[in-house]
């Protein structure tokens, strides 16, 4: 059973691989939508209770391209047209329209039951060039949350960020928390004893800043390590899991730590304490939080864990299993294409001691990679 999903999809209308029974040349959205809440149904039924689904899923435009190669959608990322449709038969699109496709399959996965937890927004700083000249150029893709359940695993320590300033009374300087600010030239005294920010750092924000990462293998709808990596480090436990019953072992942090690391415990260490970044912020009467150790979410008693397991049903270049390798946790990889598959993928996660196939491409066969058990 895995714990984490995390799927980069080819998106709609955009591109053929060339393979048979791949996804995204479907005639129309809502066949694309039914196919890809389809998919996600079997995603589900693998994954734990308390697991997470991120999905990554860009967006197209409606179009007629130039020439005889009948209608289609254009990429709204600006890349090349690759898969023309023989008529716009979309209900309720127009020439020109976005088609909004990574929010239609977000509210069908909600309707048939995924509860969508966040709408993440991958900012591009690098977005491919477009040529239009009457709408800004596209430079982000949605990144969704979702669960089974309500409640589930997710690691907030795992994945806190930089504050984006911090205070520092001599500088007067501010914080984005409503701290101190300048005025006249003065600090307004009700503001003066303002809680400084917890230097481990703030909880994530939904927008993500990252650049697109280039691959000279010929694959492409790639994504960045850096999207993948605070991902995985949310979803599954860097202590691991029961390997009994698979439920995650979790933090145990203490939110009142002081922030002055002479205060602390010897046995405290450096775990989980990143204040050393934020040199010069105001400490008195300031606490923040800290690792001190971990425990178990389940009853079985056994103190081994094993790594967690993560799943990409559309394995691609192999990102996922990268990622998830450097950071010590299981994969499993599903890839359509077995070009894609044994000639990017495969030597692209040869260098991960635990990674082995268990099951070589046939035609009209899924070929699958996955870690050791």
């Amino acid at each position: 059973m895995t714990w984490l999903s995390l799927a980069r999809h080819i998106d709609w209308g955009l591109r053929d691989y060339g393979v048979d029974g791949q996804i995204g040349l479907e005639a129309t959205p809502e066949a694309f939508v039914a196919k890809m809440v389809e998919v996600f149904r079997e995603v589900k039924r693998v994954l734990a209770d308390h697991g997470t689904l991120w999905l990554n899923l860009g967006d197209s435009y409606a179009s007629a391209p130039a020439g005889n190669f009948g209608s289609g959608t254009a990429p709204a990322d600006g890349g090349a047209f690759r898969a023309p449709k023989p008529k716009m038969n979309y209900a309720g699109l127009k020439q020109k329209d976005l088609c909004g496709m990574p929010w239609r399959v977000a509210l069908a996965l909600q309707a048939d039951g995924w509860y969508l937890r966040s709408d993440i927004i991958w900012h591009k700083p690098n977005p491919m060039p477009e040529s239009c000249r009457d709408r800004p150029t596209k430079a982000h893709e949605y990144l969704f949350l979702l669960t089974k359940r309500p409640k589930y695993f997710y690691d907030q320590e795992a994945i806190r960020e930089p504050h984006a300033r911090i205070w520092n009374p001599e500088t007067l300087g501010g914080n984005l928390s409503g701290g101190v600010h300048k005025r006249n030239g003065a600090m307004r005294e009700q503001e003066r004893d303002t809680p400084s920010p917890n230097p481990s750092g703030r909880n994530k924000r939904s927008v993500w800043t990252i650049p697109t990462q280039a691959m000279s293998e010929a694959h492409f709808a790639t994504f960045p390590q850096k999207l993948v990596e605070p991902c995985i480090l949310a979803g599954t436990s860097a202590k691991g899991n029961c390997p009994q019953c698979g439920k995650p072992w979790e933090r145990v942090v203490d939110r009142d730590a002081p922030k002055d690391k002479s205060q602390w415990p010897a046995s405290w260490g450096n775990r989980g304490f990143s204040g050393e970044k934020h040199k010069g912020a105001h400490t008195h009467n300031s606490t923040g939080s800290i690792t001190t150790g971990w425990r178990p979410t389940c009853s079985c008693g056994i103190t081994e864990t094993r790594p967690g397991i993560v799943l990409d049903p559309f394995g691609g270049s192999g990102t996922v299993g990268v990622v998830a390798g450097r950071l010590k946790r299981d994969y499993v990889l599903i890839e359509l294409s077995a070009e894609y598959a044994d000639n990017i993928a495969r030597p692209r996660l040869a260098h991960i001691e635990t990674a082995v196939p268990v099951a070589e491409a046939k035609a009209g066969q899924m070929p699958l990679f996955t870690t050791k058990p």
